[in-house]
């Protein structure tokens, strides 16, 4: 395993493979497993998501930083967001838990609109196993064991990767209406709006309209709106549409298109992500549950 220099994007030496797995019985919960990956990746969040890597370490671009994201950190983003592997520094495994706003709330009972996260941090030993065991746990147990470790992990997560000062601020340089109109396009499904109309809207050049919002999100507007179609395309998926009603739905030109674009933001095509269904399990955990004095 290469460990003293970075791979680039373009250097790709081990057979990655990328696995998503969902269970019928656990509406909005989704796995993403990730081995022997050696590429830089520039991915959307669908849902409330943690990343976790297990032997990978690399720079994670996330929430306008570029950190060294390693074994013992989480990465948590909110849905809408864009984050990246930048440079990576060992090729190896990660794994995500992305989880809905409506099945967070119905598992903690609260709302999850106005949590923001750190863009990482690192997770105490205790926190760190629970969510390797809700992980398995969704893989391998039955689901009223699988969604008590949900809740056990998420318990923790206040305490640990939630800002405590979570009030919204305007990004450094950025007049108040366009932070606003960028706001709009984390649930934004009308189609690409054109940079002349978005400076217009915003009261900025077009050139100032770019760079505000490739320092926002990481992407121009159209790369972001595309990235914003390929989630609701996952959701599309996940419910049951065929990927040809899909890519119509969504405009695309044709099937191909969308599979093209779809694989390379996703990592696998839409038929293989659809397929990503496990079957209901049947035998428990060989663990207990982590002992906590109550679900916060």
């Amino acid at each position: 395993m290469t460990t003293t220099r970075a791979i680039e994007s373009a250097d790709v030496g081990t057979p990655e493979t990328i696995k998503y797995q969902r269970r019928q019985s656990l509406p909005g919960v989704e796995l993403r497993s990730v081995f022997d990956s050696s590429r830089c990746y520039r991915f959307y969040s669908t849902g409330f998501e943690f990343l976790v890597p297990i032997t990978w370490r690399g720079e994670v671009w996330h929430m306008r930083r570029t950190e060294v994201l390693e074994p013992g950190w989480v990465l948590a983003a909110h849905p809408g967001d864009v984050y990246a592997s930048v440079r990576v520094l060992q090729a190896g495994s990660w794994s995500s838990l992305t989880i809905d706003g409506e099945a967070l709330a119905a598992m903690t009972g609260k709302p999850w609109d106005r949590v923001r996260f750190r863009p990482r941090a690192r997770l105490s030993p205790k926190l760190h196993a629970e969510l390797l065991a809700a992980m398995h746990a969704i893989q391998t147990a039955p689901v009223d064991e699988a969604r008590a470790l949900l809740v056990h992990f998420l318990a923790g997560v206040s305490d640990e990767v939630v800002e405590t000062d979570a009030r919204q601020t305007t990004p450094r340089g950025l007049p108040s209406r366009a932070a606003e109109r960028f706001a709009c396009f984390r649930e934004d499904t009308s189609g690409c709006v054109p940079l002349a109309e978005l400076a217009n809207e915003t009261g900025l050049s077009r050139f100032q309209a770019l760079r505000a919002f490739k320092r926002r999100f990481g992407l121009a507007p159209h790369a972001y709106q595309l990235r914003v179609r390929l989630g609701l395309a996952q959701k599309s998926l996940r419910d049951g549409m065929p990927p040809a009603h899909v890519a119509a739905e969504l405009g695309f030109v044709d099937q191909s298109h969308f599979t093209r674009h779809f694989k390379q933001l996703v990592g696998v095509t839409p038929a293989k992500y659809a397929r990503g269904i496990i079957p209901t399990p049947t035998v428990p955990l060989s663990w207990p549950l982590p002992r906590t004095s109550s679900v916060r």
